[in-house]
């Protein structure tokens, strides 16, 4: 079945309107916008232990310190926009390996159309106090859906094991670090005033 979203009301909307497979996560986090979003992009391997255990099941080397959204961009190459509210980042798959437009993937993503891909488009969005992500997968032809479908059904589980594992990851590092915040003003208010309780 493919889903379509005709109003482009966020990032993945404009790049990608059009999917045949989705998966949608989501975690409450109060927090400034940009602390959160901050939070995603800095957040490692090292801190999302359960993330790191299933990708290391398809992907050579994830080093422990190594930022989960760089490696997600490949050195820029997948990343497909950044927004202030939301981080976007794709990809072309094949048979043979990655695909390499011969035009920068943010230019290429949306209208490639050779037949035998795959492509995914994933994003860190927070708007409400929700940090949500969400991927979607386009093939470009009737047998490649078909056979995609049945490796669906095997990854999609771990798959959204690893995003809840990275909004928790982001979560927990938020939440960290504003307790940190919280206690170092605690200290000054108590060091200024000693003799207040």
């Amino acid at each position: 079945m493919t889903g379509d979203r005709k109003s482009g009301t966020t990032l993945l909307d404009q790049h990608m309107p059009k999917w045949h497979f989705r998966e949608h996560h989501w975690v409450a986090v109060d927090a400034p916008r940009d602390e959160v979003l901050r939070a995603a992009q800095e957040i490692t391997w090292r801190q999302a232990p359960v993330a790191r255990f299933f990708l290391a099941f398809t992907r050579n080397k994830l080093r422990p310190d190594g930022r989960v959204l760089d490696d997600f961009a490949m050195g820029g190459d997948t990343v497909l926009d950044l927004g202030e509210a939301e981080l976007l980042y794709g990809g072309i798959g094949s048979p043979a390996g990655p695909v390499t437009p011969d035009r920068p993937m943010s230019e290429a993503f949306r209208d490639y159309r050779e037949p035998g891909c795959t492509k995914v488009g994933f994003n860190m969005l927070y708007a409400d106090g929700v940090l949500s992500t969400e991927t979607r997968i386009l093939a470009t032809d009737e047998r490649t859906r078909r056979s995609f479908g049945r490796y669906w059904v095997v990854i999609r589980i771990p798959s959204g094991l690893i995003r809840i594992a990275l909004l928790a990851a982001v979560k927990r590092q938020v939440d960290g670090g504003r307790g940190k915040s919280t206690d170092r003003r605690a200290q000054r208010r108590s060091a200024e005033h000693p003799g207040q309780a």
